[in-house]
């Protein structure tokens, strides 16, 4: 059984509720999250109307004509493990300035803006988009830091020069799955980790699977009004394996109609070195292995600047 926890309880750290992430995180990589009334408040219906729009407006938003990967992606455009994945998508991310330097590296695009449609096409998805992503944040950063926490480092995000860095980093998607009626039977999202630290996904109608350690896919269903929280394989990486990415699908039988999902993946800082711990930093370590399928890992396990490893990974998906 998938646990639900509430966020007030993570941002405290509540001592059972974040024996109960560990658990959850250790056995499966996902949890239940109550976010209260700003993850209630999912924009679902906005988010239809903008796949509502003609070809036309969402092609003049196309991520193509963004150097910061951001913008509308149409079926098949984007690939998991070698498959095209049959939705559309509108990628969008938190706005930041690029920090004032020389010459700067290429990841630093990824600090760029976001493609709106106009406020007069569709009044209020700008605003609304926004106002959950701000909520999500909070989410994110209170995940991060109580996970970190279980391996004995309690503040690694606040300042500059924390393993994090100030805030995390994000980047999220609205998804749109069709009518499923269109499609054979089979993954419309192959089976994939995420890259970042944890992601925090929202879905108006039932299709997300999960891999258990025995092999065995299940459906993640939430309750009303929570979301779903995965780890992700940059946790993996720097937990040296102790916390596993969590394996999961969209899954066409596991669709009863169309389908939206909003999801929002969490990093570090760009600009942060990630060490990987050891059992120096935690005695939880010990025999823990990352998998050799983790998209971060290098041969000689040396630290990493997080933007410089993103922008790789993120220019072989589009």
């Amino acid at each position: 059984m998938i646990p639900t926890v509430s966020l007030d309880d993570v941002v405290a750290r509540d001592p059972w509720t974040v024996d109960v992430v560990h658990t959850a995180t250790r056995d499966i990589g996902l949890f239940y999250l109550d976010g209260g009334p700003g993850t209630a408040s999912h924009p679902f219906d906005i988010s239809r109307r903008f796949f509502a729009l003609p070809p036309a407006d969402k092609r003049a938003l196309s991520i193509s004509l963004s150097p910061a990967y951001r913008g509308y992606v149409g079926v098949g455009e984007e690939s998991t493990n070698g498959a095209a994945d049959l939705k559309e998508s509108f990628e969008f991310g938190k706005e930041d300035i690029p920090p004032a330097v020389a010459d700067p590296p290429p990841y630093y695009r990824m600090y760029g803006g976001n493609q709106w449609p106009a406020e007069a096409l569709l009044p209020g998805f700008r605003a609304a988009i926004e106002a959950y992503s701000a909520h999500q944040a909070r989410i994110g950063a209170a995940v991060v830091g109580a996970l970190a926490a279980t391996l004995d480092q309690p503040a690694v995000l606040g300042r500059p020069d924390a393993p994090f860095g100030t805030e995390l980093s994000s980047f999220a998607r609205v998804i749109y799955y069709a009518n499923p009626s269109g499609y054979a039977d089979g993954a419309r999202l192959a089976a994939h980790t995420d890259s970042g630290m944890v992601t925090v996904s929202v879905q108006d109608t039932p299709g997300l699977e999960a891999r258990t350690s025995s092999g065995e896919w299940i459906p993640v269903v939430p309750p009303d009004g929570c979301c779903v929280v995965f780890t992700g394989e940059l946790l993996e990486l720097w937990s040296r394996g102790y916390y596993r990415a969590c394996v999961h699908r969209v899954h066409n039988a596991s669709l009863a109609r169309d389908r939206v999902s909003l999801i929002t993946f969490f990093l570090p800082d760009l600009r942060s070195t990630l060490r990987p711990l050891t059992t120096a930093d935690s005695a939880r370590l010990a025999g823990a292995v990352v998998p050799r399928g983790n998209s971060w890992l290098t041969d000689d396990g040396a630290a990493f600047v997080v933007g410089e490893r993103e922008w790789a990974r993120v220019g072989e998906i589009f």
